[in-house]
């Protein structure tokens, strides 16, 4: 959840490690990740076309499971936090 947000914590399980382009990305709402931990790129994104960073840094991305985990599980993104930002994704994908 976004720091701006009351669940916004600064903690590990409501974090993700995300290079520049991917953690744009997310806080723009255009890649989510499902509450089984599979990527997603909104529709929109998806329909464009242009260079080789949207094609394989984002559009080929979709469908994919994180592709990596810390070894422990509690370190792991909380899933209920997951959940509710995965909705907000949802809702500004269904509305843009």
């Amino acid at each position: 959840m976004p720091d701006s947000e009351e669940l916004g914590v600064p903690a590990v399980p409501n974090g993700m490690a995300m290079c520049k382009l991917h953690h744009s990305a997310y806080d723009s709402y255009l890649l989510g990740v499902t509450p089984d931990l599979t990527v997603e790129i909104a529709p929109r994104i998806m329909l464009e076309v242009d260079g080789p960073t949207l094609k394989y840094g984002l559009q080929g991305r979709h469908g994919q499971r994180l592709m990596a985990l810390p070894a422990s599980r509690i370190e792991w993104p909380d899933p209920e936090l997951l959940t509710q930002r995965y909705e907000q994704f949802r809702a500004h994908t269904e509305a843009g």
